[in-house]
């Protein structure tokens, strides 16, 4: 008889590793790991991420709703056409998917920390260009706010999918086969 978990830890541990299985000999999103793919997946994840904040700034409350229900959409195929790398413990990857995970991290701070310091840089230039007397008054509407507030939100949760997506060499389909002569 096999052994049945006990604890809440050992059935957590459990379903984890039954998720973790299930996601790296998934077929159903193959056609998402090819090298193009996933780069076309980053840049559509991107551009909708910018999109947004007009989106809810401009359209209002439901174009935003919508733009952003396809960009979580986008950043679930990035997780699903990478595998998931991004967000699995040490004990589920091997060498080259933790030094690629690593390796996606680090770049993901990076890239976050330049557009932190250039959206600064800009937003202390404009303060410089328009005031006149060292005050300046920033009036915003809520669906600014919520757009600006979501579109940072999920490129926090997108930057690492879309490192790894980037560089990682991809799959080859497996409806593919390369004969060697």
């Amino acid at each position: 008889m096999p052994h049945l978990p006990a604890t809440w830890k050992e059935r957590k541990d459990a379903d984890r590793e039954r998720k973790v299985d299930r996601v790296m000999s998934d077929r159903l999103f193959q056609w998402t790991r090819t090298t193009t793919m996933r780069r076309v997946l980053v840049v559509v994840a991107a551009v909708l991420c910018v999109a947004i904040i007009p989106a809810f700034a401009q359209g209002g409350g439901v174009i935003g709703i919508i733009v952003t229900a396809v960009a979580w959409a986008v950043w679930g195929l990035l997780r699903m056409s990478t595998r998931t790398v991004a967000d699995l413990p040490d004990r589920f990857l091997d060498e080259r998917q933790r030094a690629l995970r690593n390796r996606a991290y680090r770049y993901a701070y990076l890239i976050l920390g330049w557009i932190v310091a250039g959206l600064a840089t800009v937003g202390l230039i404009a303060f410089v260009i328009v005031s006149d007397d060292d005050t300046a008054t920033v009036t915003t509407t809520w669906s600014q706010a919520l757009g600006l507030v979501l579109s940072v939100t999920l490129l926090i949760s997108l930057l690492p999918s879309m490192v790894v997506a980037w560089l990682d060499r991809g799959e080859e389909s497996a409806d593919v086969i390369v004969e060697v002569t």
